[in-house]
Formats: C-alpha cells, sequence, structure tokens
C-alpha cells in the first residue's frame, strides 16, 4: 500500500503496555516542555510562542499548560474498551504536520486522518477523554464535525487553557436520525460518540482527528490556523515561524496550537 501507513488489529494487552510505556517515557516537567524534551515529539505552537524569549511570561504560561496537558492520556477513538481495532490507514498527507493544501507547501495537516479499511462509514467512534460536547454541522473545512471541551487546571485549581479535541467528518444527521445528540453533554472517556463517518468526504470516509490547545480566555471554538500564508495586508496574522515546520499563520490572540496526539499516548498510523 504505497503512500499508506497501516495500523492493524492489537490485543488489550498490548494497547495498555503501549500507553503505559508511552506515559513514562513523556511525562516531563512542569518547567520543561519544550519540543526537545526527551520522548516527545514536536506539537505545532503559535509562532508568538517560539519567537517569544525562554523567560517570557507567555511562553512560561505555555509552558506550565502543556506540562499539564500532556498528562491527559488518551484512549484510542476506535476502541470500544476491547482493545480491538478495525484495521486503519492513514495516507502521507494524512499524517500529523504532513505538507498538503493546494500549493503543497502552503499548509502543514494539524491533526491525522483515519481510513477505515474498504471505505467502511459505518464505524462507532468513541471519547478520546472526559468533557463536554459540542456539535457543528455545515463547517467550510470539516462539514460535520463534534467536539471534547476539557479543562485543563493548576494544583491549585486556577484554569490554565482548554484541549479541544475536535472528531470531524462525521454524518451527524445519521446519527441523530439513530438517536444520538450529544450537542452539550458532558461524556467520559470510553462514551460512544457516533456511528457514522460521511460517506461522502473528498478521498473516502476517514476520522480527521485534531487536538486543539486554547488559552484560557478562550472559548475554545475559534480558528486560529490558516495557511502559511496570511490574507495580504492582514496585520492580525502572525508571520509563519522559523524551524522544523512552517507553522502556519495566527491570530496573536487566539490559541496556543496543535497538540501532535503520540504526546497524549496515541500510537496512530
Amino acid at each position: 500500500m504505497t503512500g499508506y501507513r497501516i495500523q492493524r488489529r492489537i490485543t488489550p494487552l498490548i494497547v495498555g503496555l503501549m500507553v503505559a510505556l508511552f506515559a513514562v517515557a513523556s511525562m516531563g516537567t512542569l518547567s520543561d516542555v519544550s519540543d526537545d524534551e526527551a520522548g516527545v515529539v514536536p506539537d505545532m505552537l503559535t509562532p508568538v510562542y517560539y519567537l517569544a524569549g525562554s523567560a517570557a511570561p507567555f511562553r512560561i504560561a505555555v509552558d506550565q499548560f502543556i506540562a499539564h496537558a500532556r498528562q491527559i492520556r488518551f484512549s484510542h477513538p476506535f476502541d470500544d474498551g476491547t482493545g480491538m481495532l478495525p484495521d486503519l490507514l492513514t495516507h502521507t498527507t494524512g499524517v500529523f504536520g504532513s505538507v498538503k493544501g493546494p500549493n503543497q507547501g502552503s499548509q502543514h495537516h494539524p491533526a491525522v486522518d483515519l481510513y477505515v479499511t474498504d471505505r467502511i462509514s459505518d464505524v462507532a467512534l468513541y471519547a478520546a477523554h472526559d468533557g463536554l460536547v459540542q456539535t457543528y454541522r455545515d463547517a467550510a473545512k470539516y462539514r460535520h464535525y463534534l467536539s471534547i471541551t476539557k479543562e485543563i487546571v493548576d494544583e491549585g485549581g486556577s484554569l490554565l487553557g482548554l484541549i479541544v479535541t475536535l472528531y470531524a467528518h462525521l454524518d451527524l444527521d445519521r446519527d441523530e436520525a439513530s438517536g444520538l445528540n450529544l450537542d452539550g453533554d458532558v461524556v467520559q472517556q470510553g462514551d460512544l460518540l457516533s456511528r457514522h463517518l460521511y460517506a461522502g468526504t473528498v478521498g473516502g470516509p476517514h476520522l480527521h482527528l485534531e487536538i486543539r490547545y486554547y488559552r484560557p480566555t478562550d472559548l475554545g471554538v475559534e480558528t486560529f490556523y490558516g495557511s502559511r500564508f496570511g490574507p495580504s495586508g492582514n496585520t492580525n496574522l502572525t508571520l509563519a515561524s522559523e524551524g522544523i515546520w512552517s507553522y502556519g499563520s495566527w491570530h496573536p490572540d487566539v490559541g496556543y496550537g496543535f497538540a501532535d496526539p503520540r504526546n497524549h499516548g496515541l500510537n496512530l498510523p
């Protein structure tokens, strides 16, 4: 299968062992959560973070938030609790951070695209973590999607930011017709979210799994990522930052960035 990464069925024991080992390897101190930290891979953070000095209050705040956020270990979105997964494919352009877009270089993919083999659209999806569910229809990039919002607090209970996990390219109309509508509900990790991927998605039905990091003042519904090159003359967007990624254009006052699922214990293809 040239151009694809494949994830096969694995047993619950192996899943548990992999998650446990990853958790040990990736658990950093609260003062050091840089992308160079042993056991983690680069997230995609706002250029404001990378352009700030290491002692800048903003960078310290982001580091504190991410250190706490990475302690939230996700369960697999296709895992019904048995550890048995369908055969999944990820195209090379659907890997986290892969280059895509009309100009092949205009944008880096801030998510992972997971295809079930044989173009299956009737498949159950489950909550990777607990939180508040919101559903959206007719979104320009995602069509139908569902989000789970979880607050991240420090030891004293102060809000540091939000994790918002997006399940995109769903068929919420079919879910609702079958009696499943979770909008406004609080779910627990492992709860059923959806039974239907959208069959008409370009390239075939697949789950677009995206993990957003928001600031404490954000509502968790803002869009803060665009193409690498912002609209001409738009001074509200920062320039692309230097480094491993062409990180993208951002509004400087919204969002911390996007998390690589591996930093939350998900070994996705």
